[in-house]
């Protein structure tokens, strides 16, 4: 199949998706201060879809269930692995964190909607591939969970750890 076909068939979310998490890993390039609920948004946006995957797939549930965690085992220790609670700084009484920059989360997100763009495709054009792809789908949906539980669970306890720090008067 052509590319120009392959993305004529692409639902115009999908490109919406993919330019939300392609800027929103440009913006962590650099060094920023920003709100904790703005924090949480693309976590919440995997582990809602990494979740959706426990649900949206035909088969054994146990069996769905089992792949899945295996995959949510891995990409929470990734996830947790990933982030280093001494690089951020909290400002708990404006609610604020600093973060250092990094390209690791648009590689992240480039890589887990890829991950999940590349066995769709692979199922919806090659229908005697389609359960193998599916079947890699559900580890890569648990992985991508299991990843953001894993890196919140840390960001989480970096932050009760964290001492005071005026983010308001750092930045003025």
């Amino acid at each position: 199949m052509p590319l120009s076909a392959l993305f004529s068939q692409t639902p115009l979310w999908v490109f919406a998706l993919l330019a939300l998490l392609v800027w929103l890993g440009i913006k962590r390039l650099q060094a920023r201060t920003t709100p904790l609920t703005r924090v949480w948004m693309v976590p919440a946006v995997f582990i809602v879809w990494g979740v959706s995957g426990l649900f949206a797939r035909s088969g054994a549930p146990i069996d769905i269930a089992a792949h899945w965690f295996a995959g949510a085992v891995l990409g929470g220790a990734l996830g947790a692995w990933s982030l280093s609670p001494a690089s951020l700084r909290f400002d708990h009484r404006n609610r604020l964190v600093h973060q250092p920059g990094s390209v690791l989360p648009l590689l992240r997100n480039l890589a887990i909607f890829l991950g999940h763009y590349v066995l769709q495709v692979i199922a919806a054009t090659q229908p005697h591939l389609r359960d193998s792809a599916m079947g890699w789908d559900v580890y890569v949906s648990g992985l991508s969970a299991g990843y953001f539980i894993g890196w919140s669970i840390r960001f989480v306890l970096g932050q009760r750890r964290a001492p005071q720090t005026d983010l308001l008067a750092s930045a003025a």
